[in-house]
């Protein structure tokens, strides 16, 4: 034991402290996740207003420096799919109306590959300054407009391309679930255009999406303080549970306590945390 000790100290001294970063992948709970939109028409000679909800469901991938007690946070990817078409209406009075019916509504995360962050989390809190937001989807317009006539065009919401929105929550932790709270605002517009590629207008996107996803915090075996770092006190952990044949301290899984046990302990502290 006393080799052992020379050992684990010597281990810990070389290593410092090794903090959790492991990419943590969120489901959002269509159960507590929605999205509102109002969707404004304006032809020029008349405007007017419609709104539209869904619930929402999809993927959220994260890195906190401390899956125990974050201080921050990294955005790295988000698909957030709107799981119920949308149906518009709108009505210019004597000049006509208009209809459309979204489906596929989704929000992205604009620029896959390259994170966003890390950002400060203070009580539990962040704020994502600026984060590029793609809204996807296909929005089927029917109208009869006065000086128009009548027709339909599909709006591919992607052509408008990424935005720049605040992206700001909470991040909770309860044991090894990790709950992500979050509010999305868009606002976005693009031309109406008719069949022949004409604009008659101009379609101005208003919402905001409310998230709530859950995940697993990363496994850490030589974590045994369980305070997402990896330093001194683990290794004092760990020869406390080695001296008194705790469980804990049988990292081979034998049933027994020996050098094999010290060495797997050693080899999971040197490689830290995933």
């Amino acid at each position: 034991m006393n080799a052992s000790h020379t050992l684990a100290w010597a281990v810990a001294g070389a290593l410092g402290t090794c903090s959790i970063a492991a990419p943590i992948d969120l489901t959002i709970d269509p159960s507590q996740s929605n999205i509102n939109l109002t969707i404004t028409v304006d032809i020029s000679i008349a405007d007017d207003t419609d709104s539209g909800a869904s619930s929402l469901s999809g993927n959220i991938e994260i890195e906190l420096d401390n899956a125990g007690n974050p201080t921050q946070i990294t955005l790295n990817d988000m698909m957030v799919i709107m799981d119920q078409p949308m149906n518009f209406n709108w009505s210019f009075g004597f000049f006509g109306s208009a209809d459309a019916a979204m489906t596929n509504g989704n929000l992205s995360y604009a620029m896959p590959g390259i994170p966003t962050g890390p950002v400060p989390v203070s009580g539990g809190s962040f704020v994502f300054p600026a984060v590029p937001i793609a809204l996807g989807g296909q929005l089927a317009v029917n109208y009869d407009l006065f000086g128009a006539g009548s027709g339909s065009e599909v709006v591919n919401l992607s052509d408008q391309g990424p935005s720049n929105s605040a992206f700001a929550g909470d991040v909770m932790i309860d044991g090894e679930t990790i709950t992500l709270i979050s509010t999305l605002p868009m606002n976005t517009t693009q031309p109406l255009l008719d069949g022949n590629g004409n604009q008659i207008g101009v379609v101005t996107t208003v919402g905001s999406a409310t998230i709530v996803a859950t995940g697993t915090a990363p496994s850490c075996q030589a974590d045994l303080t369980g305070d997402g770092e990896l330093n001194f006190f683990d290794v004092s952990a760990f020869l406390s549970a080695f001296s008194a044949m705790d469980p804990a301290a049988d990292f081979t899984g034998d049933g027994e306590f020996n050098f094999f046990d010290v060495s797997a302990f050693l080899a999971a502290f040197s490689a830290g945390c995933p």
